[in-house]
């Protein structure tokens, strides 16, 4: 049974903002926004669940996405209570249950356009996890106008990191959709216009936006870098939700 796009779209998010939130030093960053990651993470996977379970879906897919939900909630309070050496590990099983996750829903029967479609999903959780932690910490500045600058430039290099992954992975999966249609006799079309918005503002759109904050963030104007990141976590919205509708029609993620 196919996985339903708003499941995976909300397991691609809960996958991206856990591995960030690995990512992110504690003793740097206030236990608050820990607390608010994983309550954010909680909301996605209990949609990914309600989701998945509406159109029927069963077996490990489901019980591992609702399994990381409730790992969420024990990681919240644990992050709120200061607790690392629980809060810690609890987000890394929730990374790796939906990592799984993601892999398991791209399964094909060619092995190559499995690894494809799990290192797109994989690639494109990294992205937007990236890019909403980086927003997210950019607020924390307001309040707490003191914290170290090095965070939110780790943050926004993994932006950089993640888009340029994932603009690889997408022109490969064009390049296999191209090449495989044009020898099949009844191939899928897909919309030219959903390309040109997934490629400007899911690729071309979020590069400008984080080379921008990239500069401010250098000179520590963090009210403007998260004005900037805002845009940029728009594009990348917008971009992803496009790619998965360009990947149900063409059989490969873009």
């Amino acid at each position: 049974m196919t996985f339903p796009m708003l499941a995976d779209f909300a397991v691609r998010l809960a996958c991206g903002l856990a591995l960030l939130l690995l990512l992110t030093p504690w003793r740097q960053v206030p236990p608050a926004f820990f607390r608010t990651h994983c309550l954010v993470i909680l909301g996605l996977l209990v949609l990914a669940g309600l989701d998945a379970s509406r159109v029927g879906v069963r077996g490990p897919v489901l019980v591992a996405a609702v399994t990381a939900a409730v790992l969420g909630y024990l990681a919240a309070v644990a992050w709120g209570l200061g607790l690392v050496r629980v809060g810690w590990p609890l987000t890394g099983l929730i990374a790796a249950l939906c990592a799984a996750d993601l892999v398991a829903i791209s399964r094909s029967p060619s092995l190559g356009l499995w690894a494809l479609n799990g290192a797109g999903r994989l690639a494109s959780a990294f992205l937007m996890g990236s890019t909403l932690t980086a927003m997210l910490l950019g607020h924390h500045y307001l309040t707490s106008p003191a914290m170290s600058i090095e965070p939110l430039k780790r943050f926004v290099r993994c932006m950089g990191w993640g888009l340029i992954g994932r603009a690889l992975l997408a022109a490969i999966g064009l390049a296999y959709f191209v090449s495989t249609a044009a020898g099949a006799t009844a191939n899928p079309t897909v919309s030219p216009l959903f390309l040109a918005v997934r490629w400007g503002m899911g690729v071309a759109g979020p590069a400008v936006a984080t080379f921008l904050a990239w500069k401010t963030v250098q000179i520590r104007s963090t009210q403007s870098a998260t004005g900037i990141l805002y845009i940029a976590m728009t594009l990348v919205l917008f971009g992803e939700m496009t790619a998965l509708v360009l990947s149900r029609e063409a059989g490969v993620l873009f």
